[in-house]
């Protein structure tokens, strides 16, 4: 589909197409997107199928999160507080952090934070795993949110929310050796003790500067670009 330089491939797929068995894709159709333009290509992989909410959301964490994750009442309770940011516990403590720990939780408050309260708590839609990026000489991450935006790729009309966080974390299980190098700990910095890297954490954890080469060099997203290839 498209037209000039413009062109526009969906594919559709299942987990075993794209990962070994042992990697626990979540069951459901894959959708696969490339838009090439005169400059490059920009992909998608999204799994609309996959509606995380409540409890479905928290056991997906559970599974991508070193240390597992809490029960979507203590995520509400840390999300939904107004004056402590998650996961600090003094106010504005996360200003200071390192390694860019307060950037990107500044990027989750500023946003998804109150599309994740909405799926725990089942007020809103659910949200499905996605993950956007382009090719080049150095893959880089894009934002899903443009694939959904009108008119939208032929397979997620209707669907929950697009969510690269959880798209991250299906990188995460198809190399489960990926994040073997990283800290499995954190800390905002100041008087805050480093904590275990829980669901609570993971958009954080998993937002991080120094992790984002790891999770672009991704075999998912190698085969993803083969199979578009080959449609």
């Amino acid at each position: 589909m498209g037209s000039g330089t413009d062109t526009l491939r969906v594919r559709h797929c299942c987990g075993a197409d794209l990962a070994d068995a042992e990697a626990g894709l979540p069951a459901g159709d894959v959708l696969l997107a490339r838009r090439s333009h005169s400059h490059g290509a920009r992909y998608l992989l999204a799994m609309p199928d996959v509606a995380l909410a409540g409890a479905a959301l928290t056991d997906f964490l559970a599974r991508v999160a070193p240390h597992g994750c809490p029960a979507p009442g203590s995520l509400i309770r840390a999300y939904g507080l107004p004056d402590a940011p998650f996961p600090s516990i003094l106010l504005k403590e996360h200003g200071d952090a390192p390694a860019g720990m307060g950037q990107a939780y500044d990027r989750f408050a500023a946003g998804p934070r109150l599309d994740w309260l909405a799926a725990l708590s089942a007020t809103g839609p659910a949200l499905y795993p996605a993950v956007a990026w382009e090719s080049g000489p150095v893959r880089r991450f894009g934002a899903p949110v443009e694939w959904t935006a009108a008119p939208p790729v032929p397979g997620l009309a209707g669907r929950g929310l697009a969510d690269d966080y959880l798209g991250r974390g299906l990188l995460l299980l198809a190399d489960r050796g990926l994040p073997e190098s990283w800290e499995t700990l954190m800390s905002l910095g100041g008087v805050t003790k480093a904590r275990k890297i829980t669901g609570r954490e993971f958009p954080v954890w998993v937002d991080l500067p120094a992790h984002q080469p790891a999770l672009l060099a991704s075999s998912l997203l190698t085969r993803a670009e083969r199979l578009l290839a080959e449609a």
